[in-house]
């Protein structure tokens, strides 16, 4: 199957583009990773192995130079290649071109498919505009099962997780007692990075937050791939933020599968969007949070005042066994042996 990719993240890029053609699949990404051999930025690395298509890249580049942005007009050289269309989260490029390109590139050939794979960034408003689109043909790939709580939601064809390698995300020692968060732009993305509750829970506590913008509270900036695996292999533990309206993100499975122990930020802080605390599901994956396990509700200050408990006893203890579990349950739900499979089943 030829499969045209279309994102605006990197990393994940990086992880589906080598993913999709290792389950024997022929992909051309619209992105950092255009070439795979020559990725456009330096987050992840190249990907020579994956094969390279020059002519849909020279499309693409041609698009560029002419002024037109090809997520938003795909070049009739990379329809013509397509036999599957995959778009991540941002749709409104595909909307606006649907009559004019998508349309009549779906009624041409029966096996043809077009599909929305969200990434944790959905809202009602999303919803709201795929609908019209879903009757039309587009097909949904889910990231969590939480997005069925979003009002509006308008289904599912799949339920695919996001994926990490557990032969590339290992070794957590905890040597460094301290507390570690990885999060671009944490106190500066605030409300939706929930910097105020790690403000609140760690402060006192040896601690470092990590990632671009972590210089303005004490951080080193950005880190080099390598640098960021060693700093999860190192912490003690990490306290999960989250970013909002995400249930989940790529930050906390890498460290899961790191093997560092993990407290999440409660449902209750996840406000910025009324039905957030519904679409949040970090806490269940992690089983270490500072809400009640009783069913009774504890205000801000007490669940904080939990959290803080539960990192002050993660920095004390000796925590071979929580890595562990943390480890298992991360390679459960998210080894890259399951998420190739499923997308194996999905794209027959």
């Amino acid at each position: 199957m030829n499969i045209l990719l279309i994102l605006w993240h990197s990393i994940e890029e990086y992880d589906q583009l080598r993913l999709l053609s290792e389950i024997g699949h022929n992909v051309h990404s619209i992105g950092a990773y255009s070439d795979p051999a020559h990725p456009g930025d330096d987050k992840r690395p190249a990907l020579p192995d994956v094969p390279y298509f020059a002519d849909l890249h020279t499309a693409t580049q041609r698009s560029h130079a002419a002024g037109i942005e090809p997520k938003q007009a795909l070049p009739s050289e990379l329809l013509d290649w397509a036999d599957t269309i995959i778009y991540h989260h941002r749709l409104e490029d595909l909307y606006g071109q649907w009559d004019e390109r998508i349309a009549p590139w779906l009624a041409a050939k029966s096996h043809r498919r077009v599909i929305w794979r969200t990434v944790g960034q959905s809202v009602t408003s999303n919803e709201n505009e795929a609908a019209p689109f879903r009757e039309r043909g587009l097909e949904v790939v889910r990231y969590s099962p939480k997005e069925a709580n979003i009002p509006g939601y308008v289904g599912a064809d799949a339920l695919i997780r996001f994926y990490k390698d557990p032969a590339e995300w290992y070794g957590w020692t905890g040597h460094a007692a301290k507390v570690i968060n990885v999060t671009q732009n944490l106190r500066q993305r605030d409300p939706y990075t929930n910097w105020q509750f790690w403000e609140a829970a760690t402060a006192g506590l040896p601690r470092i937050a990590l990632g671009p913008g972590s210089e303005v509270i004490g951080g080193p900036g950005s880190l080099t791939e390598a640098d960021m695996k060693a700093w999860l292999r190192l912490g003690r533990c990490y306290l999960y933020t989250g970013t909002q309206p995400a249930s989940l993100t790529l930050g906390l499975i890498e460290a899961m599968m790191t093997g560092i122990p993990v407290v999440s930020i409660a449902p209750q802080f996840m406000g910025v969007f009324p039905y957030g605390p519904d679409l949040f599901e970090g806490h269940e994956i992690t089983g270490n949070c500072g809400t009640a396990s009783d069913g009774y509700h504890r205000s801000n200050e007490q669940v904080i005042a939990n959290t803080r408990g539960l990192l002050v006893d993660f920095l004390a203890k000796d925590l071979a066994w929580e890595s562990t579990r943390t480890r298992a349950r991360a390679i459960e739900l998210f080894g890259i042996d399951t998420i190739r499979a499923q997308w194996a089943e999905f794209l027959r």
